[in-house]
């Protein structure tokens, strides 16, 4: 018959020494988090101002072909366009934007048709907030 001390294995014990490298992660870690919060949040206001006020949708599409004749604008340029029609936001919340819904681009070579329409299209991934 086997003896209970034999069933079961216990755990090491809990190291509890102050390790350096665990501080660096936690910040790195809430910084990360907080910059999420930060794309969300610009997404979501930019979103709504695109998505919900379809009017705006076509004015900077016209908007930025008159900037241009390239397929391509500025995150700059976007920012200006959206201030110019009333919807002032900070330049950075326009590049996180960008940044989200077009990964990979260069935030300085932005094709306006396809950030319109993912703009549209995400607005209902980021509708709520979590």
């Amino acid at each position: 018959e086997a003896s209970p001390k034999h069933m079961l294995k216990t755990n090491p014990p809990l190291v509890q020494d102050f390790a350096p490298a665990y501080a660096e992660r936690a910040q790195a870690r809430a910084e990360e988090r907080d910059e999420t919060e930060k794309v969300r949040k610009a997404a979501r206001a930019v979103g709504d101002v695109i998505y919900k006020q379809s009017q705006k949708f076509f004015r900077l599409f016209k908007e930025f072909s008159h900037i241009t004749h390239h397929q391509t604008v500025t995150y700059a340029q976007i920012h200006k366009c959206l201030l110019d029609n009333g919807n002032d936001f900070d330049p950075e919340d326009i590049r996180r934007t960008v940044m989200y819904v077009l990964p990979g681009v260069n935030p300085d070579k932005v094709p306006y048709v396809a950030f319109l329409k993912a703009m549209v299209t995400s607005f209902h991934d980021l509708s709520a907030t979590r």
